[in-house]
């Protein structure tokens, strides 16, 4: 059973293009003036973490990723979206391990087209501006409760960005 790199990094490429945390912090450029650069390491050393590691479970990967972030890209991601990468990584993994071509293509058919991924990036630099304008807008006494009902049409990607005195963001979701 021998692993096809290339195959291997494509997969994961692709699905690090679709992590929407990973792809907010490197827009960000959270990991400093080198993020580029940084991002085309992390493709590397997750391909050998994979690849190197014997048995390795979704929740020692989780782990794994979650160090890289915080350590690289001063990241904390609090959406459980680090466990679902894993998961789907080392299960994409196992496909090209078996050369199960089959399995990889129904796997990678649940990931988010690039013209999805386009929009929902353009939504989520939306929702960024919209809340930006809110925590300086004052509300209306009268209107305070009319907010409370929550909007009648859903926005964007549930995820809320704090960036803390430190520079630190941390992904969480949105209550």
């Amino acid at each position: 059973m021998s692993i096809n790199a290339e195959v291997l990094r494509n997969f994961t490429a692709k699905t690090l293009k679709s992590w929407n945390g990973y792809q907010l912090a490197i827009d960000n450029s959270c990991g400093g003036e080198e993020t580029k650069e940084k991002d085309k390491w992390f493709l590397e050393v997750l391909c050998e973490q994979m690849t190197t590691s014997r048995g390795l479970k979704a929740e020692e990967l989780e782990e794994w990723l979650s160090n890289v972030l915080y350590h690289d890209f001063d990241l904390i991601l609090e959406d459980d979206s680090s466990y679902q990468i894993a998961f789907f990584l080392l299960e994409g993994f196992g496909y090209i391990k078996n050369n199960n071509e089959a399995g990889l293509q129904q796997l990678l058919s649940k990931l988010p087209s690039d013209e999805e991924l386009a929009k929902m990036k353009k939504e989520s630099v939306r929702g960024a501006e919209n809340s930006d304008e809110d925590e300086d807008m004052e509300i209306p006494e009268d209107e305070e409760e009319e907010e409370d009902e929550g909007p009648s049409e859903p926005r964007g990607p549930q995820r809320q960005v704090v960036v803390d005195d430190d520079g630190w963001t941390t992904i969480t979701k949105r209550q």
